[in-house]
């Protein structure tokens, strides 16, 4: 995609307008244009009272315009956003007519959207205000508008009640039997690198003991622990107590509000892993079907069936660990509603506490991002239908959203959305999602992220990507400069 710029104006925000139409593309270098790529022209210019948007996009000779102003009356003070939202006003029209679609989340680009209208409600908005707020200003629909609403209701419950001087922890295990084609994270399924695991998980429950120092030196309280991956039950029965050990020796697990063991792959689960798991105090465990479907799964590379998805949610059911999520994703390449309204259907059946509902979204480290564009060109419509039957069929059986977030690239930029029996809802999840506390984080790929409430100030702390850059740290430079990260930004509180 090329893309002109003129006048004041982030062009990142611009570059997420133009993903809204055109999503998976990439943006050319200045002066590099080609034909039938996507040739989008943005203005923008200023006077005393308004500040005015003119947006040209061009495709296969075809073109469409828009102007729009915004008075600068309406956003004091916010020069910024009176700029952004009229050209999002603008981008929004001219998208409209050359792509035909209308986006259900108009020129939201925010991946958190019960955060911003939470943070709207706490600049003294009533939650009706702040739905007019996302329709009028960002073209939100009815409908959207009012889940975020719901949803930042819900979590500002849970925000009103966060312990002072509290944290969580994640840890990363980046290990997978296989490779599913939709996924971007940095995960191992050769056999050459599974083989790193015992020497990753050495190095890692070293780690974990010294973020456990850290953590009680600053004199904060743990209130969740999250074990993530990749696929944390990859790891075998011995391997889990190792690292389960660990845990136990340095957090007292009996305090913690919420302990979640990552076991996405039916296929990597066992009585005896979960009998670890329930031993060691984990009360959540998440397994993730993505779909009921044999053939859609076959496709996306899961290399597990149904029958080891019902199998392994049976296992967890009959292991004590209270509460079990799983997981459906919308838009799968050869899953349409019918197939995917079925497998709705049937989790409801099995009534886990947690159901959540992905919209699938390729990056370029995705295998399926060879065929993206035939992925996005799909009927978006018909995964829209699949979203709407999912909100309304978890509704009617007594489930309730609680939390959300959007990715870039998702098909028909929709939404992810967590639905729980009420009263057991991931706490992680609406700690993270919505910054409300640090999460300190080890292992590959993993990212701490320090986050300052009473400053509004959030500081990322990014590991080694990959597992073998992670255990190339034999001094462990990169742990003594997180160490003095973290020691400054809490100073500094």
């Amino acid at each position: 995609m090329h893309l002109e710029i003129n006048g004041k104006i982030n062009e990142y925000y611009v570059q997420t307008l133009c993903l809204l139409f055109f999503p998976g593309s990439k943006f050319s270098e200045k002066g590099h244009m080609i034909n039938e790529d996507p040739n989008v022209y943005v203005d923008i210019t200023e006077n005393e009272e308004k500040i005015t948007a003119s947006v040209t996009i061009m495709q296969n000779k075809i073109s469409a315009s828009c102007t729009c102003s915004e008075e600068k009356e309406k956003y004091p003070g916010n020069a910024e956003r009176c700029a952004n939202i009229a050209c999002g006003k603008a981008f929004f029209e001219a998208g409209k007519s050359i792509r035909g679609i209308t986006p259900q989340w108009g020129i939201l680009t925010g991946i958190r959207p019960s955060k911003f209208v939470y943070d709207l409600m706490k600049a003294g908005n009533t939650k009706t205000e702040a739905v007019k707020i996302l329709k009028r200003d960002f073209l939100v629909n009815n409908k959207k508008a009012n889940i975020a609403a719901e949803i930042a209701v819900k979590e500002k419950a849970f925000i009103n009640n966060i312990k002072p001087n509290s944290c969580s922890i994640y840890i990363s295990i980046p290990f997978c039997p296989t490779r599913c084609k939709y996924c971007s994270f940095v995960s191992c399924a050769s056999q050459k690198l599974l083989s790193l695991i015992d020497d990753y998980l050495d190095k890692l429950c070293a780690d974990f003991a010294e973020t456990a120092a850290i953590i009680k030196s600053l004199g904060l309280s743990v209130s969740t622990i999250y074990i993530g991956g990749g696929t944390p039950t990859t790891l075998n029965e011995r391997q889990l107590f190792k690292l389960f050990k660990t845990i136990n020796e340095n957090i007292d697990v009996g305090s913690l509000e919420e302990f979640t063991l990552e076991a996405g792959r039916p296929d990597t689960i066992t009585s005896e892993k979960l009998y670890e798991a329930k031993c060691a105090g984990v009360d959540r465990i998440s397994i993730n079907s993505q779909t009921l479907n044999d053939e859609v799964l076959e496709a996306i590379g899961r290399k597990h069936t149904v029958n080891d998805f019902y199998n392994a949610f049976h296992i967890a059911e009959k292991s004590g660990i209270p509460h079990i999520n799983t997981d459906l994703i919308a838009g799968l390449p050869g899953e349409g509603f019918l197939s995917f309204s079925y497998s709705v259907d049937e989790l409801i059946k099995l009534h886990p506490d947690n159901i959540t509902i992905h919209t699938l979204s390729i990056k370029n480290a995705a295998d399926f991002s060879k065929i993206k564009n035939e992925i996005y060109c799909k009927n978006i419509r018909d995964v829209s239908k699949c979203i709407d039957y999912s909100q309304i069929a978890l509704k009617n059986a007594g489930y309730s959203p609680y939390y959300i977030y959007r990715q870039k690239n998702s098909v028909g930029n929709l939404e992810n959305i967590g639905f729980s029996i009420p009263g057991t809802e991931g706490k992680y999840n609406i700690y993270m999602m919505e910054e409300l506390q640090t999460i300190f984080s080890v292992g590959a790929g993993a990212v701490s992220k320090l986050v300052s409430p009473k400053k509004s100030k959030i500081k990322r702390i990014f590991e080694y990507k990959y597992p073998y850059e992670y255990l190339s740290d034999k001094e462990g430079s990169k742990n003594e400069e997180k160490k003095q990260m973290i020691e400054k930004f809490y100073s500094e509180m």
